[in-house]
């Protein structure tokens, strides 16, 4: 499916608009990007950063990863089932839309 051009019925929004629209789509981007911890210096080593990423993953709390973590953890078939049945309900989603 390739991009169209806008309709003139289509929804316009001022500048202003805009700009927020996108100060916030960004701000939820930054806020939702993994964090790289701060680098050490040479001699001072240490196992544990106090902003490592794993803080980050304790930060993430998405339904569907969670769902599909515990999946995954668990056994292959029903992960394998689970997969399929995603699998099935996207390709009945593409045909029913054309």
């Amino acid at each position: 499916m390739s991009a169209m051009r806008p309709n003139r019925s289509d929804v316009h929004v001022s500048l202003e608009e805009e700009r927020k629209i996108e100060e916030k789509t960004r701000e939820q981007f930054d806020a939702i990007a993994p964090k790289r911890h701060t680098k050490p210096q040479r001699s001072d080593y240490s196992s544990d950063y106090s902003d490592s990423q794993r803080n980050f993953d304790r930060d993430i709390n998405i339904p569907e990863l969670i769902k599909f973590q515990h999946l995954e953890s668990d056994d292959p078939q029903v992960y394998l089932v689970y997969k399929l049945v995603v699998f099935f309900n996207l390709i009945s989603y593409i045909y029913e839309e054309h």
